[in-house]
């Protein structure tokens, strides 16, 4: 059980006095231990913030598990914050970040406290939120500014039956007060709930965390018989379909086209308002999983499309505008063992290899901050350490960095 105490900072690190200034859960440090970067996000080439864990791996939330920040490029991290409790954060650019919390002593497997913690200087002074009681567990965190901001809590692997609801919270005044949208299934008569978040596809999976590209716009996709993308116009209060266009490129070889899947993933550039979406398409089974995909990007807010078959089916992609962007692609019928990293010059229309099956491909995290640097980090699992790569070429090649904590 966690000791609800002040926040132990790193050296410098205060809390300002503040009527909004609340106690962060922590327990009490016995001496300095080895840690290892757990994810990473730069923004730009030389600044950057990640959470840094235990050396052995496992989950992000976990005892000893803080925020840390580079100023030299991701050769030395300084920690900014040390807490227990992290499980998600948001890092904006190179002064502001929001980190979510749970207070585990007042959190069970089907209902969790959590709170905010914010920095607006770079992580030298931190704020907190009021607590706030979720239903299930949060899985995602987003601020568009200091005022306006999400968690999304989903369904937990235990607990209480009619507490494992899929909610949003939004925040319109930086965390002081938060309203809760439901599906209208789980709303159960609670006046203080909104039920207008959509319902889970049947035969699918529940619905994914949301992305807001401004504090009134933002899409939600999920995994469906059909293409499954809504959209807010009122910062997440109420949600309807994305028309999409057709699928381009071949039609799918799979037969009867009852058993195709697809799947719907997102990422914007906070720069341009340019959101990004990807749709994959295929069946579930075997080497064959979710074998074509395609790239939908709009630039005003989903008004309009334009849309393009990827060359092979996508892993992970990251943006740096409108025009530039990186992707890892599969190989052959959603192999693993042939990953290769493609490039784009035109907003996706066209792609060219860059580099060819390296094993940090196998991450996730795609992180480029101009059209030649790059960052691919994957954290500690089991006996393996974890790593961080960098690019100065646009992705051709890639030296490892031996990240420094302290």
């Amino acid at each position: 059980m966690s000791a609800i105490i002040v926040l132990l900072p790193a050296a410098g690190c205060s809390i300002p006095g503040s009527a909004n200034v609340h106690p962060i859960p922590s327990t009490k440090s016995s001496g300095s231990t080895a840690s290892a970067l757990v994810s990473v996000r730069m923004v730009s080439g030389a600044a950057g913030w990640g959470l840094a864990g235990p050396p052995a791996g496992g989950a992000a939330l976990a005892i000893g598990t803080s925020v840390v920040r580079t100023a030299d490029g991701g050769r030395h991290w300084t920690t900014v914050l040390r807490t227990d409790g992290i499980l998600t954060a948001d890092f904006h650019d190179s002064a502001d970040a929001w980190v979510l919390l749970v207070v585990g002593s007042e959190s069970t497997a089907s209902r969790q406290t959590v709170l905010v913690a914010a920095t607006a200087d770079g992580g030298a002074t931190w704020q907190t939120t009021p607590r706030l009681g979720i239903d299930g567990v949060a899985t995602s965190l987003q601020f568009v500014d200091s005022s306006h901001g999400w968690v999304f809590a989903e369904p937990s692997a235990g607990g209480a039956v009619g507490s494992q609801d899929t909610t949003l919270y939004q925040t319109v005044d930086g965390g002081q007060h938060w309203q809760a949208v439901k599906p209208a299934s789980q709303v159960r008569q609670n006046l203080h709930i909104r039920g207008t978040l959509p319902e889970a596809c049947p035969g699918g999976s529940p619905i994914d965390a949301p992305l807001f590209i401004d504090s009134q716009t933002g899409w939600l996709g999920g995994f469906c018989q059909r293409v499954f993308l809504y959209v807010t116009r009122d910062g997440g209060l109420s949600w309807t379909p994305q028309r999409l266009p057709a699928f381009p490129g071949p039609a799918s070889t799979v037969s009867p086209a009852a058993d195709l899947m697809y799947g719907v993933g997102y990422l914007s550039h906070p720069l341009t308002n340019e959101f990004i979406a990807f749709v994959h398409r295929g069946i579930t089974t075997g080497a064959n999983a979710l074998q074509d995909s395609a790239i939908y990007m709009s630039p005003d807010h989903g008004a309009s499309w334009n849309a393009a078959r990827l060359p092979t089916a996508l892993l992970a992609a990251d943006f740096v505008d409108a025009q530039h962007g990186w992707m890892v692609g599969l190989g052959p019928d959603g192999e693993l063992g042939h990953l290769s990293l493609f490039a784009t010059l035109d907003g996706g229309r066209s792609w060219r290899l860059r580099s060819r099956q390296l094993d940090y491909f196998f991450t996730r995290e795609l992180n480029f901050v101009d059209e030649t640097t790059g960052f691919i980090a994957a954290g500690p699992v089991k006996d393996d350490p974890g790593f961080l790569v960098r690019t100065t070429d646009g992705g051709v090649s890639w030296i490892p960095l031996n990240a420094a904590i302290n």
